[in-house]
């Protein structure tokens, strides 16, 4: 009885060993993938801070062109702190919405959860 359930014990430890190596190289695996997509994002990122870059010194040129240049970089320095908070409230209002429109924890199904007459639920339990 000792030797069976010694066996039985090795024989676990193996089996999890054997799990786990395999679950490692999954994850592995799906970093290398995900890793690769990530360099590609940032690279993509890069890029798109060095497009909005020009453009915004095309935007200064033409405005120091009507302008004196302190006043025409304060004047962009607005445009860009008003359109910033503009999305800002745009954002909160959005999240805020999602947030009323998501139903609370107890409302929701659980596994095991009587699934009878809905008929029957209330908003204000």
């Amino acid at each position: 009885m000792g030797d069976a359930a010694a066996r039985l014990a090795q024989d676990i430890t193996e089996l999890a060993r054997r799990e786990i190596g395999a679950v490692q190289e999954e994850a592995l695996a799906a970093l290398k993938r995900f890793g690769a997509g990530g360099v590609l994002l940032a690279g993509a990122g890069t890029c798109g801070v060095l497009a909005l870059w020009a453009v915004h010194e095309t935007v200064l040129r033409a405005a120091e062109s009507v302008l004196p240049r302190g006043r025409a970089a304060a004047a962009l320095a607005c445009a860009y702190a008003v359109g910033g908070a503009a999305l800002g409230v745009a954002a909160r209002n959005r999240i805020r919405a999602a947030a009323d429109a998501t139903p609370p924890e107890r409302w929701r199904r659980r596994p095991g959860h009587w699934k009878g007459n809905t008929r029957r639920c209330r908003a204000d339990e």
